[in-house]
């Protein structure tokens, strides 16, 4: 029976945050597709980040930005950005807080600050940094938010409704985190049953796409939480945690 396999990148497909993927894993990949299945990825990244990811694993169909793109074949279908108000009235706080932050405007891993300091003290980060002036009340679209650690401020900013993770030592990130949602609107775009949907992931960001709607694999390196909403747990992902999970279930 043909499923529809979501796969998060870092910490499942790819070891940590690295981009390297373990040989068994892209053989294991490679045999899905092989065996009619469709395989896909659900990742908090901007669109054109997973593009770059998925080409060379010639897998042309996800969900990204947190669940707010859609990509099918190769096109994209659609892509909003974190809510508008929410976004700018956290941007408004965090300046009311003193806490430097940085945007990105489009879909490009490039990201803007006002701030030299936040441009200096954040360079784990792949996105390139520009500091050029901002007005938070003039931007329109924003897909992500980056803030240094406020545990030194006082007060507090606010979460605005919003999801904020832990981003570097140093950091932290605003971005959509709803991947369940856009992995329903892909399977109602290809006119797919959810519950043939197979997800697999490592993270907090992976939670609720571990929904008992569809069968849900954590990695064997996925956090405590995560654990506990998974039908399976396997082994990690650098250990050959996709492929004993695929081969266990009869998918290859």
């Amino acid at each position: 029976m043909k499923k529809y396999f979501f796969f998060d990148i870092d910490g499942t497909l790819a070891v940590g945050t690295t981009k390297l993927i373990p040989k068994d894993t892209i053989f294991c990949l490679n045999q899905l597709k092989q065996a009619g299945h469709f395989v896909a990825i659900a990742t908090g990244r901007l669109q054109c980040d997973t593009l770059q990811f998925s080409l060379p694993l010639h897998i042309n169909s996800f969900v990204a930005d947190g669940g707010s793109s859609l990509t099918y074949n190769g096109k994209l279908l659609e892509m909003s950005g974190l809510p508008r108000q929410q976004a700018i009235s956290l941007l408004q706080d965090l300046d009311s807080c003193h806490i430097s932050w940085a945007v990105t405007l489009e879909n490009k891993t490039i990201r803007y600050t006002r701030s030299t300091a936040f441009a200096n003290n954040e360079k784990k980060s792949y996105f390139k940094t520009i500091v050029c002036p901002l007005d938070p009340l003039k931007l329109h679209t924003i897909y992500k938010i980056f803030y240094i650690n406020p545990s030194h401020a006082v007060p507090q900013p606010q979460k605005h409704g919003l999801s904020h993770i832990p981003y570097t030592e140093n950091s932290f990130l605003v971005e959509p985190t709803d991947k369940a949602a856009g992995i329903r609107r892909m399977m109602k775009k290809i006119n797919a049953p959810l519950h043939d949907v197979v997800v697999f992931g490592d993270g907090l960001n992976d939670i609720n796409m571990f929904t008992p709607a569809w069968f849900s694999i954590a990695m064997g390196n996925a956090c405590p939480e995560l654990k506990e909403k998974a039908n399976y747990i396997t082994d990690t992902c650098d250990t050959g945690g996709i492929l004993h999970a695929c081969q266990k279930y009869g998918w290859l």
